[in-house]
């Protein structure tokens, strides 16, 4: 290697992704990321350190769990935090080291703080972000004649009354247009995937004008919901040829009582809950959204190459969670649930200069692994506190590397407080879940968790080995906020259903 690599983070948000490419039943497959894969190492078990935006993002930015960075929840909650200015990010370590740094896009780690309170240039909004009234979009919209962003809603899960029409996507709350699906109206360009794509390229160009070694992270709003993708990624996939998903029919009778919470109470729709021939049409203009994001992100890995700085490079494309998009009855959004079509996130490195191409791993990681994977290309030593794991030696030396068998996740809940952490190996799945209800899969078996080993006496050991990893880690990494969900554990009150739904009979 000629001299230190760049580094460019990119960073997509709640993606679907676990469970919606299904061999021989259907496919859906995101072509830029499919070949980026190809020119370096995919990582087929990656889950993220928590299922929700700000916890999971915060990690990445500091390499610490939510439990000890302390963005336990999202930014809507009461009580809204930022990071410490105190707190020591990616960037500050990368500082140090010579580097110049910066972030384009959505930030969401905290409630009014910017990425430029932490010494770090580049654009971004507070809090979630109203990216369609921020003032650069509307620059960037009125240089280029697009006018204010409109979509014609095909779907919207709480304002029926919305249902084919089209509306300006303007309103003091973020969240107003969230839990809908339709097309933006105008040229792909005035996609806000397109626009944060435009933003990065430009950054990245000035970056590479520059002498110094670069970092950026060029982070995207999609494809999270609402999915509003424009023409022509909005048909690019017939509704009317998705299959219905493995559990949409699940009734959840059995399950911890936090899935009908999130599924009936949380995201309870103001009229009748939409049968599969809605959720087609939603999930085709989600799959649109994730080949409009697909391909802005293609638009970025263009300008690197065209730069010349791509073979010293280090590239790192991840999602911060998934989306569990009509998964398990028929589930919107996100929930206090650890299932895995929002654990699981597309994660894959490439660095010409240091990684050969074609590559796939199956060791379970996490994202949270991206912030020592950054400083370890930099040449930085990781610092003993922090909680990240360098993916280099699984990059470069897979047969070799000491990795443990497992990874610990955790997860605080959304919109009502839980306690859980999560312990996953090669084959089975554990959460544990405080005074709600524990779960156990094998996922070998059953890829999409319908039967819950949690009361199998066959699988007592697996259990009580997967118990005491998440207890081992809770005592190294003094994490004080899951105290009491070990001393359950270690007193035999966790490894059971203490609470299961039972659906009510019509």
């Amino acid at each position: 290697m000629s001299k230190q690599p760049n580094i460019l983070f990119i960073l997509t948000d709640h993606q679907a992704y676990y469970g919606h490419h299904r061999p021989g039943e259907f496919d859906y497959r995101l072509p830029r990321f499919d070949s980026f894969c190809q020119e370096g190492v995919k990582f087929d078990r990656a889950y993220c350190v928590a299922p929700i935006c700000t916890p999971a993002r915060t990690s990445m930015m500091t390499g610490l769990y939510p439990s000890h960075h302390g963005l336990l929840f999202n930014t809507e909650r009461p009580g809204k935090r930022d990071i410490d200015l105190s707190q020591e990010l990616y960037s500050h370590h990368l500082s140090n080291a010579g580097y110049r740094n910066a972030y384009v896009g959505k930030w969401h780690c905290g409630h009014e703080r910017l990425p430029t309170d932490y010494g770090i240039e580049g654009w971004s909004l507070p809090d979630y972000g109203k990216i369609y009234m921020s003032e650069a979009y509307k620059t960037y919209a009125e240089e280029r004649g697009f006018g204010e962003a409109r979509a014609h809603i095909d779907y919207h899960l709480n304002r029926p009354e919305w249902n084919d029409k089209t509306i300006t996507l303007h309103d003091p709350s973020p969240w107003a247009f969230m839990n809908g699906s339709g097309v933006l109206q105008g040229p792909p360009e005035a996609h806000e995937e397109q626009f944060v794509a435009h933003l990065a390229s430009e950054k990245l160009r000035e970056l590479s004008d520059d002498q110094q070694p670069w970092s950026l992270v060029a982070s995207f709003w999609g494809p999270h919901q609402p999915y509003y993708p424009s023409e022509p990624y909005a048909s690019m996939v017939d509704p009317s040829t998705i299959p219905e998903y493995p559990t949409f029919n699940d009734d959840l009778e059995g399950r911890p009582l936090r899935y009908a919470f999130h599924r009936d109470i949380n995201h309870r729709s103001s009229h009748e809950w939409p049968e599969w021939s809605t959720w087609q049409t939603i999930l085709g203009r989600a799959y649109g959204q994730g080949y409009q994001t697909d391909a802005a992100v293609g638009t970025i890995l263009d300008t690197l190459r065209e730069s010349g700085q791509e073979d010293n490079t280090l590239v790192i494309w991840c999602a911060d969670h998934g989306d569990a998009l009509a998964s398990h009855g028929g589930m919107w959004d996100k929930a206090t649930t650890y299932i895995e079509e929002v654990a699981r996130v597309p994660l894959a490195v490439r660095w010409p200069e240091a990684i050969n191409p074609d590559q796939s791993n199956s060791q379970p990681i996490s994202n949270l692994d991206v912030t020592a994977t950054m400083l370890d290309a930099a040449g930085i030593t990781v610092p003993e506190e922090m909680h990240s794991r360098s993916l280099l030696t699984l990059c470069q030396e897979p047969a070799s590397a000491a990795w443990p068998d497992h990874v610990i996740c955790q997860h605080h809940g959304h919109v009502v407080e839980l306690t859980q952490r999560i312990c996953i190996t090669d084959r089975f799945k554990y959460v544990a879940a405080l005074f709600d209800g524990d779960e156990l899969y094998d996922l070998e078996d059953d890829p999409f968790e319908t039967n819950n080993l949690i009361n199998s006496a066959a699988h007592k050991d697996t259990l009580r080995q997967l118990q005491g990893y998440i207890i081992d880690r809770i005592e190294e990494t003094n994490d004080r906020k899951a105290v009491h969900l070990a001393h359950a554990i270690k007193l035999g009150w966790q490894g059971f259903d203490h609470s299961l739904w039972v659906p009510q009979q019509a």
